[in-house]
Formats: C-alpha cells, sequence, structure tokens
C-alpha cells in the first residue's frame, strides 16, 4: 500500500514541524507500506494572487497518486477552494485520505457548513483535528472525526534532532506580527520569569508593513547579560534580507532540523508564533506567547496553561503526550486497518 504524506505547504517553517513530524510517524506507524511526502496544493503554500500566476503553476499535487493521501495544517478552511478537487479524483478512483493535526481556524459558519457538507459527500477515513474548537466545529457531521493533538508537539520523540553547547547560553526571540521587543531583566539571573519585555508594534505611527523594514534603526541587543538573543526567522522568504537581518544573530535556514536544534538548545523561548512555542515545550523548555490567535487552541487542548499576565507557558508531564501520542496513533492505525 503506497502512503502519500503532505509536505510541502510552508507558509513558514512552523508548517514543517508538523508534517515533518506526520511523515516520521507514518513511517513508525506502518513500516511494511511504502509512505512518501507528498505535495500540497500550489496555492496554499505561495498565495499567489492573480489569476494568471496560479495559472502559470505546475501543480505537481494534481500528477501524485497513492491509495491514502494524508493532509494536515490550518487547512479546514481551504478545503473547499483548494482541496476539493484532489479529494473528488482520489475519491473516484478508489483512493482514500486522511486529515490529520488539522485546524479550521478563522473559518466564517457558512464556510464551516460547507466544508462539513462537502466532507460528508467525500468523507475522509479520519478527521483528526489539533484543537477543541475545530472538534466542536466537525463532530456534528456523519464523518470520522477524533479530538486529536497537533503534531508539532511530537518533534522531540519523532524527528532526529541535535542539541548542542554554545560558548553562552542562549533564548529565542521569534516575532512576525511586532518588531522586535526590548528585553530588560526585573530582578536577578535570566530566566523567563525575570524577562521584561518591551514589546514594539509599530516605528514612528507607520502601519507593521512598513514599519518593519525600519526595524534596523531600532535598539540593537546581542545579549542580555550572560544570555545571547538569537532571533528565529521562520518566514523562508529570501526577499528583505534588511528586514531578516535587522538585529544581531538572526537565524534563517531552509532546514526544520536546524530550527529544531535551536529550540531544544535554547533555555526559553518568547515569541509571537504559536510553532515556536510548540516545539519549544516539546523539548521541556518554558515560552512566553503573545498571541491570541485561535490556532493557540492547540495548547488549550493538551492541557498547558498560558498564564494572562506573564504569557508564559511551563512545559507538562510527559505522560500526558504520551498517552496522547498513543491514542492518535491507534485512530490513526483503526482507520487505515480498515481498508488494508
Amino acid at each position: 500500500m503506497k502512503i502519500l504524506v503532505e509536505n510541502s505547504t510552508w507558509n513558514n517553517i512552523g508548517d514543517g514541524f508538523y508534517q515533518s513530524t506526520l511523515y516520521a510517524l507514518f513511517t513508525k506507524l506502518f513500516p511494511q507500506e511504502e509512505i512518501y511526502m507528498g505535495e500540497g496544493p500550489f496555492q496554499r503554500a505561495f498565495r499567489p494572487r492573480p489569476k494568471w500566476q496560479l495559472e502559470n503553476g505546475f501543480k505537481l499535487m494534481d500528477y501524485q497518486q497513492a491509495d491514502i493521501h494524508v493532509f494536515s495544517g490550518p487547512m479546514l478552511r481551504a478545503i473547499l477552494p483548494t482541496y476539493s478537487e484532489k479529494i473528488k479524483e482520489i475519491k473516484k478512483r478508489g483512493g482514500n485520505y486522511l486529515l490529520v493535526s488539522v485546524s479550521s481556524a478563522h473559518i466564517t459558519e457558512e464556510e464551516r457548513v460547507a466544508t462539513g457538507k462537502f466532507l460528508e459527500k467525500y468523507p475522509p477515513m479520519i478527521l483528526a483535528t489539533r484543537d477543541e474548537e475545530t472538534y466542536t466545529n466537525f463532530k456534528e457531521f456523519q464523518i470520522n472525526v477524533y479530538n486529536g493533538i497537533c503534531t508539532a508537539f511530537l518533534v522531540n520523540k519523532m524527528l532526529p534532532v541535535l542539541g548542542f553547547s554554545g560558548h553562552s547560553r542562549f533564548f529565542i526571540s521569534s516575532f512576525y506580527n511586532e518588531l522586535e521587543p526590548v528585553y530588560k531583566l526585573q530582578s536577578g539571573e535570566v530566566e523567563i520569569e525575570n524577562i521584561k519585555v518591551e514589546r514594539k508594534a509599530t516605528f514612528l505611527g507607520l502601519s507593521h508593513s512598513i514599519s518593519r523594514h525600519l526595524n534596523f534603526l531600532r535598539p540593537q541587543q546581542d545579549t542580555l547579560l550572560s544570555h545571547k538573543i538569537v532571533r528565529v526567522h521562520q518566514d523562508l522568504s529570501t526577499h528583505f534580507y534588511h528586514v531578516k537581518f535587522s538585529h544581531p544573530n538572526s537565524f534563517m535556514s531552509f532546514n526544520p532540523l536546524s530550527y529544531l536544534s535551536l529550540y531544544k538548545s535554547a533555555d526559553f523561548t518568547i515569541s509571537d508564533r504559536v510553532h515556536s512555542c510548540a516545539v519549544a515545550l516539546s523539548f521541556g523548555k518554558p515560552a512566553m506567547l503573545f498571541t491570541n490567535s485561535p490556532r493557540a487552541g492547540i495548547f488549550d487542548r493538551l492541557g498547558y496553561k498560558i498564564d494572562r499576565n506573564s504569557r508564559i507557558i511551563y512545559p507538562i508531564d510527559n505522560g500526558i503526550i504520551n498517552r496522547e501520542v498513543a491514542n492518535l496513533s491507534k485512530a490513526i492505525e483503526a482507520s487505515v486497518n480498515c481498508i488494508a
């Protein structure tokens, strides 16, 4: 049996965390089967705006076929515009598909109902969600819905990540919806509880889309006492290096494992990116999350507590994650084995 696991629709490297882990999970669950990485929708990955750009893109996904396709991510809102034709093609030729570690973040009620009806007509073998809101949104439909978890929390269990010890200790700063903060100590040593984060949404009253280009004019911090501040940029675009490398210790890579090496080796992470904090926690490191995005529901699902004042999240007992991984694995195996 051939299984094709989507691993390409990376709007940023955080998508690579959960998709690469999902591929590793399937290779572990089905060692006797042919497991491949598959291409996802061209328009989801690169978001071309003019119609002619979309038409000019070569859509490799249309040509890839397997017995089972696995799709993932915050893509339920994109089912109808970007996945529906592929799903119809899979079903028409007698194939099947799974939706694992998926979210319906930002979906409207109209989109929710239309998507649910489509999934009832072309049902996945399983729809394993990554947050409670998504599970609630789709459990009413006549499909196999499982209250799952985000596979980004499994990077430490599924991927070969090399930690390192540098010349000095460091923490990670990763922001994309606001400018680089200024870090100060409230008291004591450099620990996440003692960090004061002076945030800056814009510069000179300009919109963020413009002021981020002037970020290099703002205060530059290389260290906070003995700790380096490593600025992890998860946007893979090769444009605007004056933005990406505006501050010391800025990091970019085309290898998701290199990012994970940093998260594994840092003392803690401060970010407005959901998956930055998720992978930090998976390595047993605390994180400080600055976002109200519905995608942060992945933390609630596993019982992580986000302090309303400090925004700090602490790692949870590994037993909780081990149990959830075992349950998710059983759910996936049961759905696949029913046709094997």
